[in-house]
């Protein structure tokens, strides 16, 4: 009897989860676009200062040459220091949120954790690192989510709500596109929809979004002058997007296996950390000299690449320059993100593509800029593996739809060739890469097992282990309960005979110092293919 008083509980507090929560949400949103913001104007005045104090006059006074080149290898000093210190800032972010919303991470010192991403990224990438703002910005979100969550001492239900509106809010904010934020946190992140999730993310991101226009203008983030280019057969034109989706697969891969084993071969190196970090910081004050278009994140680079009359084999050089950069700055474990570095290369990509077009069949300019777009849609999509996700945010950020069945069919080639080349998320194999909290032993699990308990909710995909199987034809691990089973707005206690559907979410109670363990299993089990 006092079993069931205790689910009947817990199903009423996840009932009384709503309360407040889509105000909380709001609030997220709102503080998320202020932090953003000044971290994104942050950046923007870090470029100006680069570019005021690194030019040629430079090399005619050798002792400030010298003075600033120590400012560099002070700041990467610096940064690592706070890497170092505080681990779960490090990289991306979006690997760190995904595990925590999958409790396989702790924010202990949130708040301390929030300033040094904060800082660390704006030193870093302020210092030319090839790194972009959109990671940090996505997990700042979630550090005011999940603070939001401790201040108002809301459950673990609503804790996944609030730091996923943050993320979302964080994306948003970055880059001016708040249906992309919302689209990215249940690709990426969740895997699954529900109206309350979508709810949560909407407002925290259009409370952002709203912030970050008020302070950088109602502009899309892309300044291009886009049109559609028509005087060609349409047909031609489709199978033009179906070779490029296929190219820019490939070097998507390339992108994806240079990141990983320039992480692997920077920690292999038998060499003293400071000697690494003072190579990188060098190699950074170099490139800030001889080709500052690539440092920092490269959203100047994007907007000068119509502009500008190179040669395919110089974009090559910088697509390759720009690449390898990207790959080293990032194995630092500095706080920054490749979101907006990938988005370059593939402009950079696309550029090749539409010069190669031009030289061949004759084509006019106007497909510089449209193969420009489709280059940044169809890289992501190579890479992160979200091609709503992709499509959307680059129509966000260019302001153009017109582009919309161009981009979607270079995203879905894209797509599928990497599906055939087995090509993993970036974000899934950085996620498997993380050091993750430490689960205590079976033994330990089993002494706590009539503790306190906790209950988590996993979403139900199509062809997944629970899709139209019934409740007890499923091999739980132990202790394991299914208290509710929400189809739509209808929210039933189950039975043994009760069938599980493609789009159901499944509340299950758990020993809390279990939960922990069986979270990430229970949502492979509930998502994977």
């Amino acid at each position: 009897m006092s079993k069931k008083r205790e689910i009947k509980n817990h199903v009423e507090l996840l009932q009384k989860g709503n309360r407040g929560l889509y105000a909380l949400s709001l609030l997220v949103g709102l503080i998320t676009g202020i932090i953003v913001s000044i971290y994104r104007y942050g950046l923007n005045i870090a470029s100006i200062l680069r570019e005021h104090y690194i030019g040629k006059e430079l090399l005619n006074d050798p002792s400030r040459l010298l003075f600033i080149w120590g400012i560099f290898i002070a700041i990467g000093f610096f940064v690592d220091y706070l890497s170092r210190k505080f681990p779960t800032t490090g990289g991306s972010g979006i690997p760190q949120v995904k595990a925590l919303i999958l409790r396989k991470l702790d924010y202990i010192f949130w708040l301390k954790e929030l300033l040094v991403k904060f800082f660390g990224g704006l030193l870093g990438i302020g210092a030319g690192l090839s790194l972009g703002r959109e990671g940090p910005s996505v997990q700042l979100g979630s550090y005011i989510g999940y603070g939001f969550t401790k201040i108002f001492k809301r459950n673990y239900t609503d804790e996944k709500y609030l730091v996923t509106a943050g993320s979302s809010a964080g994306l948003a904010g970055a880059f001016g596109a708040p249906l992309a934020g919302v689209i990215f946190s249940m690709e990426e992140l969740h895997r699954f929809f529900s109206s309350k999730l979508i709810i949560c993310t909407f407002l925290a991101s259009i409370c952002s979004n709203f912030v970050a226009r008020r302070i950088f203008g109602m502009d899309p983030s892309f300044s291009l002058s886009i049109k559609y280019p028509t005087d060609i057969n349409p047909y031609f034109q489709f199978l033009f997007f179906t070779i490029f989706g296929i190219v820019v697969a490939f070097f998507g891969k390339l992108f994806t296996v240079s990141l990983i084993k320039t992480q692997d071969i920077f920690k292999e190196v038998k060499l003293p950390r400071f000697i690494k970090v003072s190579f990188v910081m060098t190699l950074s004050f170099i490139i800030c000299f001889v080709m500052p278009d690539i440092t920092g994140g490269g959203h100047e680079l994007v907007e000068e690449l119509p502009h500008i009359n190179q040669t395919i084999i110089f974009l090559l050089f910088i697509f390759i320059v720009k690449l390898f950069f990207t790959t080293l700055s990032y194995a630092t474990g500095f706080q920054g993100g490749i979101f907006l570095p990938m988005l370059v290369l593939g402009a950079v990509l696309g550029k090749i593509y539409a010069l190669v077009l031009i030289t061949f069949f004759n084509l006019n300019s106007d497909f510089v800029v449209h193969y420009m777009i489709l280059g940044m849609a169809g890289f992501f999509v190579a890479v992160v593996r979200a091609p709503i996700t992709g499509v959307i945010l680059i129509l966000e950020m260019t302001g153009s739809f017109d582009h919309l069945l161009a981009i979607a069919t270079v995203s879905i080639v894209a797509y599928y060739i990497t599906d055939l080349l087995k090509l993993e998320p970036i974000y899934e194999i950085l996620y498997e890469r993380m050091p993750k909290k430490k689960i205590e032993d079976d033994l330990e699990e089993e002494r706590h097992e009539h503790h306190n308990k906790t209950l988590i909710c996993i979403p139900v995909s199509a062809e997944s282990e629970f899709d139209e199987k019934l409740v007890k034809e499923i091999s739980w691990p132990k202790n394991t309960l299914v208290v509710a089973i929400r189809r739509g707005d209808t929210e039933y206690i189950p039975k043994g005979s009760s069938k599980i559907l493609a789009g159901d979410v499944l509340v299950l109670l758990l020993p809390e110092k279990q939960a922990d363990k069986l979270n990430e299993t229970l949502f492979k089990m509930g998502t994977a293919h």
